[in-house]
């Protein structure tokens, strides 16, 4: 990976090659997403707009022949969140940004992918008539749908941003990319706005619950951060890193994404990793 990194950042005409060719291929356009993402977080946009646009011919290739626009709408969400990036160097916009474009997306995607939303709701709809449950109505799992695919186009959007700025810290600030990860913590306001969001949701329901469900992974990564953060500090290592995953996944299993939302929330008050002394102070204090 950071071989292309390091092609694709020579010149210009490699970096188009490179997102022309990974947004032919099946399922790799988050590949290209993230080439996007490291010219326009190191070149700056003028020289990521060149990149977009031979980036979307084959986004919107697919587009036509399959009814798919996530390609291209991840391609528009990473210039967008790449260049907020760069100039803010804050991941904190980039998750509530973030946000916002899942709650507008799902405005676009009944008039951009129809064909393939209708299509989801007829397979959905047949494996509930095999299984013999309860079928709900088409509307609302049409609209569970549009909020679905929303939600994971940002997603993809959002981890292709965090492979560029991998692929940029290694090139030009090694160690960058993980110091960046464990001091993510939203400001306060943030957390309330999407905390406020989650609430608004979660009481109306219906179309609102779009603000909830883009509400969510925005406060789940910061409290992933945190958790990294600590380890990081008591130089805990990988090992604790690998327990605190098994014992989420498999023993927290459903709250597990409860328990990191209160955490980002909590931090944002009470700022946890300042009050965590690390293992080498405490070290030299006894």
């Amino acid at each position: 990976m950071s071989g292309l990194a390091k092609w694709v950042m020579k010149k210009r005409l490699n970096a188009i090659i490179g997102v022309m060719v990974f947004g032919l291929i099946p399922m790799m356009f988050w590949l290209a997403a993230a080439i996007l993402g490291l010219v326009v977080l190191r070149k700056g946009v003028k020289e990521g707009i060149p990149v977009l646009a031979w980036g979307c011919l084959p986004a919107l290739v697919l587009w036509t022949l399959q009814g798919d626009a996530t390609a291209l709408m991840v391609l528009i969400d990473v210039m967008l969140l790449s260049y907020l990036l760069r100039v803010t160097t804050s991941w904190s916009w980039v998750l509530l940004v973030g946000s916002f474009l899942a709650v507008i997306s799902t405005l676009l995607q009944p008039l951009l992918m129809a064909d393939v939303l209708n299509l989801a709701v007829t397979l959905v709809q047949k494996v509930l008539s095999n299984e013999g449950a309860e079928i709900p109505d088409r509307n609302l799992i049409f609209n569970q749908a549009v909020m679905a695919i929303s939600i994971f186009q940002v997603v993809i959007a959002i981890l292709s941003l965090f492979l560029a700025r991998k692929w940029q810290a290694g090139l030009y600030n090694p160690g960058g990319l993980r110091t960046e990860f464990h001091q993510l913590r939203l400001p306060v306001v943030f957390s309330l706005v999407l905390g406020g969001m989650i609430l608004i949701g979660e009481s109306l329901g219906g179309s609102f619950s779009i603000l909830s469900q883009a509400a969510i992974p925005a406060l789940i990564l910061p409290g992933l951060a945190l958790v990294h953060g600590v380890l990081a500090k008591k130089e805990i290592g990988i090992v604790g890193l690998i327990a605190f995953y098994l014992v989420g996944f498999f023993v927290l299993n459903v709250y597990f994404a409860n328990i990191l939302v209160a955490l980002c929330v909590i931090d944002s008050f009470v700022d946890i990793r300042s009050r965590i002394r690390d293992k080498a102070s405490n070290s030299s204090d006894s």
